[in-house]
Parts: C-alpha cells; structure tokens; sequence
C-alpha cells in the first residue's frame, strides 16, 4: 500500500522545525508560560519546577526566575535542589528578601541549623529585609540553645508585629527560662491575642504567680522549669533548672529536675541525680524523681524502694501512691499496685489524674473490671468529661464485660471527640467485630491502622484486618 504524506505528518514535522528553528528565548517564555499555567491548576510543585528551571536557562535577563525555581522545588520537598537554585539566583543578584528565608529554610529543612542560621544572618544585612527573618532566626537560635539571641531576635519582630501572638507565646516560654519575672507581660499578651492558648497561658502564669509569692530566685526557676516540662518543652525546662542551679549550687530539687528534662531528652541525667541525692536525700521530689529515672534503668525493685521513701516523707500525696501502684505493676505485684491506685482515689478524689491511673489499671489487666474499672472510667467521665480519653476507658471497661452496646456508644462519643486518634477506632472495631457488623468493622480498623501506621495501635488493627479480612 502506498503512504501518503497526511494531515498529521505536517502537524509533526511543523513541531520538529519548531523546536529546531524557534530562537532559545522564545522557548523560554513557553517554558515560563507553562510553568504559569500549571501553577493555577493541580500540577504537583515537582511537575512546574523544571519548567522555571528551563525558562529560567533561556531568558539571561530574567534571572528571578532562578529563585522561582528554587521555591517550586522548595514546596515540592526538593529542598537540595531548591538550594542549588537560590544560589544561582544570588549569583545573578536576583534572590528577594523571600529567596533569603527560603534560602535558609531549606538549609534547615535538610537538618542544618548552624547553615539556616548563617543565611538568615547574612539575609538581615540585605536591603530591606524582611521582618519574619527575625522570627525564623529566634527559631534557628533556640534549637542551638542561644536563648538570649532568640529572645533578643523575637523581641525585634515583634516590634514590627505587634500582634502575633506566636511571638509573644514563644518568647514568653523563652523569658520563663531565662527571666521569669519579665514573662508574665509576655504571656498576657498570648491570651488577648489568641483565645486557643488561653488555657495553656494561664497554667503558666498560675504557675510563675504562685512562686513569686516567694522571695527565692532560685525557686522562680524551678517553678517556671515545672511548668515548661508539663508543655513537653524540655530543652527550655532544663534551662530554667540550670538557672536555678546557678543561683543556687545546692538545690536539690533542681538537680533532680534537670535528671529528668535530660532524660526526656535523651540523654543520660546520671550525674545530676547523683548531685540531687548529695543535696537532698531526705527530700520526697527527689526520691520521686530519683524511682523515675530506676524505673528507665529496668531497675523496679529500686524504683519501688524509692518511690516508698518519698511515700513516707509525704504521706498526702496522692502521685506517690500512684508511683508506687505503677513500680509495682512493673514487679509484677498487681494485688499491691490497686491498693496504691485505690488510695490515690482516697487522698484526692476530685483530681481525674487518680481516677484515670485506677480505670487503666482495672482495664489493662482485666481486674475487678464491673466493681472497679468501669465505676472508676465513669467517674472519670464526671471529672474530665472534655477528654477523649475518659469515653475510650469506659468503653473498653464495658467491653471487656460484654456490654456491647454501652461499649460502642462510649467509644463512638470518644472517636467524635477525636476523630485523629487511633485507640478508640481500634477499640470500636473490635466492638463491631465481637457483634458481627463487619462492615463497620473494617472500616474502624483501617482508620486506626491509617492513623497509626508505625505505633500500636495500627500494628493491632493492622493483624486483625489481616486475620479477619485478608
């Protein structure tokens, strides 16, 4: 059969003589036409950048695009190549004052904190530079454990930004390390701004009102350290319990302190508990703390011993009894760990902490469930009726006792309470399981496996759906 030479021949050959014959700039702008067109619709960063990247190689005189490129492959997760880019953009003098902070955001990104900070360093003798540089160094400086640059940095932006609330919360915690008495302004500021942190403020500033009705500097820092580790900003915590040290060499509740913020952070914490029970072994705190850190050796038996002697030296405390009902659950002695827990009810029976340590005991170990557990998660529900967790306990308590139906509406008020956590989608599967509503089953499995592919709770439901719905 004879070929001809068709309508989509030319159109081909059209576009082979295009691309041969139509100048380099010309084909830049394309590129850059592009990269504009794909930007407004659902292209992925990583599909538009090479197009800023090709237009940017084509057009000499538009050398911003350089620094375009490097924010598209910035939002695309490329942050290498991103960085390759916002070089080349400062070689053409074309990097804006927002090339300079993405410059050093991609740096940090990557993991090197002392590279970002020597951008944004370098970004500040730019002209014209952009306030937020201020609040990225603050950042860059508190991760490097230069407390006073990052207070010194987020004082400035928060000069030109007077009303970020942001700001104003993270230099509160930074005072409350270094200067509690000057954080309180600070944290004032947080609430007007931001109603969401309110709660969190007002903790702090309870916390930092109490110790000031003392005169002991030292104790202002101990008190302002408590109050960071409660919020799990431990770098900051240790901080305040080393300022306590300073001002006073033999605190030893600070010492203690300062085992526990390095503990949480991984380290080790075995010099300063040793310091600790030099300064002050008839001290409860730092028996307590002294079991917690025996209980991280895998050491039980000496964390009991420990947690006893702070019993004894404060017999009213309700959190030694629990320390005590927990050494013993690690020991193995379950009949002594709920007598710990039910006298932590006794000594403080309107604080949920005591009600939720009982009901747990009760459910993960499957005693006295119907007289202890389920009572104990119902009387959480009346203390702390605004946390998921109460709804969950219950549930579970209600489960194990074959009340299916009391068991799915507790674990269904906890999943609409918290739709991102995985433990009571979990446990309302395993619900739906045991009553034969597979449907329903599956589809709570595979939320909590979603929500929690690497913890727990996803490795349970991730057996059971393979088990049950391979």
């Amino acid at each position: 059969m004879k070929k001809t030479f068709g309508p989509t021949h030319v159109l081909i050959l059209i576009a082979l003589l295009t691309l041969i014959l139509v100048p380099r700039p010309l084909a830049g702008y394309l590129d850059l036409a592009q990269a504009e067109i794909r930007s407004t619709g659902h292209f992925k960063f990583l599909d538009i950048a090479p197009c800023y990247a090709s237009a940017a190689e084509r057009i000499p005189w538009r050398p911003d695009i350089y620094e375009r490129a490097g924010f598209a492959y910035q939002n695309g997760g490329d942050y290498s190549t991103a960085e390759k880019f916002y070089r080349i953009a400062l070689l053409h003098h074309a990097l804006s004052s927002n090339g300079w902070m993405a410059w050093g955001s991609a740096i940090y990104a990557q993991g090197d904190v002392p590279g970002a900070v020597a951008i944004w360093e370098e970004a500040l003798k730019q002209k014209d530079p952009d306030p937020y540089v201020h609040a990225y160094l603050a950042e860059g400086y508190e991760k490097m454990e230069n407390y006073a640059g990052a207070v010194q940095e987020w004082k400035i932006f928060l000069q030109a930004s007077t009303d970020n609330a942001w700001g104003h919360y993270r230099l509160g915690l930074l005072l409350m390390a270094t200067a509690p008495e000057e954080a309180l302004p600070e944290l004032m500021q947080v609430a007007q701004l931001d109603p969401d942190l309110e709660p969190t403020v007002q903790g702090l500033r309870t916390a930092l009102n109490t110790a000031f009705l003392s005169d002991d500097e030292a104790a202002h820092f101990l008190a302002a350290g408590r109050a960071l580790g409660t919020l799990g900003e431990w770098n900051l915590a240790a901080e305040a319990f080393q300022n306590a040290i300073t001002t006073r060499a033999d605190y030893a509740e600070a010492w203690a302190w300062l085992a526990e913020a390095e503990q949480q952070q991984g380290q080790d914490g075995s010099h300063e508990i040793e310091q600790a029970l030099t300064f002050g072994p008839e001290s409860a705190m730092v028996q307590g703390l002294y079991g917690l850190y025996l209980q991280r050796q895998g050491k039980p038996d000496a964390a009991l011993a420990a947690f006893h002697k702070a019993a004894d030296l404060e017999p009213e405390d309700a959190g030694w009894q629990l320390a005590l009902g927990s050494a013993s659950e690690q020991t193995g002695d379950l009949i002594a760990a709920y007598g710990y827990y039910f006298h932590a009810v006794e000594l403080a029976p309107k604080d949920a902490s005591t009600w939720r340590a009982l009901a747990t005991f009760s459910v993960n170990n499957n005693v006295d469930v119907e007289e202890t557990g389920l009572p104990a998660a119902q009387k959480l529900i009346d203390i702390a009726p605004n946390d998921w967790k109460s709804y969950d306990l219950a549930g579970q308590a209600a489960f194990l006792m074959e009340d299916y139906i009391d068991a799915e509406i507790y674990l269904k008020k906890a999943v609409q309470m918290s739709p991102t956590q995985a433990a009571p989608a979990l446990h309302l599967g395993m619900v739906y399981m045991q009553t034969g509503d597979r449907d329903k089953a599956y589809s709570y499995l595979t939320l909590a496996r979603t929500l929690d592919p690497d913890g727990s709770y996803g490795w349970q439901a991730g057996r059971l759906l393979e088990q049950y719905f391979p």
